[in-house]
């Protein structure tokens, strides 16, 4: 134990000294804070569009077609209210000439009382311009026909826009709330565990090809060394996500709040049995893939070999991640297919941890999927020591997988 914590303590402070893991710090703390300005810059854009919006209103040109004048100018105002809504009856030519110059912001060419053709200089994937042209043009003909049946105006008016309010009461889990934090965390679980976990496999490494692992090997076990690696490792990652997380709450807490959208706010809002489930779930799943990391990357002699090692243990990773992606994008959060991948050791951290904040399952089925990672992180870690001791002394190509099976069997 004493030797574990010798190695768990040099790791940690060596991970933590790292400059890679320095500036990948610095930089998100950077982030964070920049975060915090985000709503004074989108608050003072706005008010710079509105000023601009007054010093030089934008045009709407429609033609009539038989149409009312008020009632056109009644049914586009209230959707464009910084806008002049202009009558005109100018060629079709002229129109799109004066849209192409900017001198109309779009115009809507009244061919028959149920025909238009919407005319912009620019259609992008967010103009939403013309669906609302097509709504107004719709409640237009509604009105104009139902004048026609002795239904006034206002009475259409009345009955084409009649507000209606609805409650949702949902009995479980609200999955379009929590789906958006969820996903985020989900991705910084993925991302974490592939960065810590390369963390170890490179100390491997660096060990090996200076001969300070055939040092270390003589001073302590291999299951003292691997286990203290891993966990010094796990340690400096949870420092860094704490900074992280601590500098995003604090530049949160100093953003005037009350300007940033609520769609913002919705994804930036984690409930806090939220945060404590992806803390236990980046911990079982970290080290599970890093003692599976640091045993394959003790085989290579130099970092060239790492990636022909490491690479079936990554696109495991990733596979178990977009396997869990495409099921909730599915909406088979609770299919059979999920729930099985929620007690797989090596997707479990995922699917679990998915499952669990996303809808509601027994307390019971986490507890199991918990023991059965820890578990597996103990037999992992034993198999990794008994790897790590193969591997350490051994130079040259890497081993086949059946050498190491091989090899294994001796011990």
């Amino acid at each position: 134990m004493k030797n574990i914590l010798k190695i768990l303590k040099f790791e940690y402070l060596t991970c933590i000294r790292n400059k890679a893991f320095i500036i990948i710090t610095v930089f998100m703390v950077c982030a964070s804070m920049l975060f915090s300005l985000i709503p004074g810059i989108m608050q003072s854009m706005s008010e710079d569009d509105a000023s601009s919006d007054e010093s030089s209103r934008q045009v709407i040109a429609i033609t009539k077609s038989g149409y009312d004048d008020e009632l056109i100018r009644k049914e586009f105002s209230p959707y464009y209210p910084a806008a002049d809504i202009t009558i005109t009856d100018e060629q079709r030519k002229v129109i799109e000439e004066k849209v192409d110059s900017g001198e109309y912001l779009f115009a809507v060419d009244i061919t028959a009382p149920n025909s238009f053709t919407y005319i912009t200089k620019n259609q992008t994937l967010y103009n939403a311009d013309d669906q609302i042209v097509m709504k107004l043009m719709q409640d237009m003909y509604s009105v104009t026909e139902l004048n026609k049946l002795g239904i006034s105006g206002e009475q259409a008016d009345k009955i084409l826009h009649a507000g209606f309010f609805s409650e949702v009461v949902t009995t479980g889990a609200d999955i379009t709330k929590n789906y958006m934090p969820v996903y985020l965390l989900m991705c910084i679980l993925f991302v974490s565990i592939t960065f810590y976990g390369q963390l170890v496999t490179q100390s491997v490494v660096s060990e090996k090809n200076t001969r300070a692992m055939e040092l270390l090997i003589t001073c302590a076990k291999p299951s003292e060394l691997m286990f203290g690696k891993v966990i010094g490792a796990g340690l400096a990652g949870l420092t860094q996500l704490a900074v992280i997380f601590l500098s995003l709450a604090c530049s949160i807490n100093l953003a005037p709040w009350g300007e940033i959208p609520p769609e913002i706010k919705e994804f930036i809002s984690f409930p806090t049995e939220t945060l404590l489930l992806a803390l236990v779930f980046f911990l079982l799943g970290f080290f599970i893939y890093a003692f599976l990391l640091g045993a394959l990357a003790s085989f290579a002699s130099k970092s060239e070999d790492l990636n022909g090692l490491t690479t079936p243990v990554l696109f495991v990773m990733m596979g178990v991640y977009f396997a869990v992606v495409f099921l909730c994008t599915g909406d088979m959060i609770d299919s059979t297919a999920m729930t099985v991948l929620s007690y797989i050791p090596l997707s479990a951290p995922m699917a679990m941890f998915v499952r669990a904040t996303l809808i509601d399952i027994p307390v019971w089925e986490i507890a199991v999927s918990v023991v059965l990672q820890m578990i597996t992180i103990y037999l992992c870690g034993l198999l990794a020591a008994a790897i790590y001791k193969i591997g350490v002394l051994m130079y040259g190509n890497p081993p086949r997988f059946s050498e190491i099976i091989r090899l294994l069997k001796k011990q």
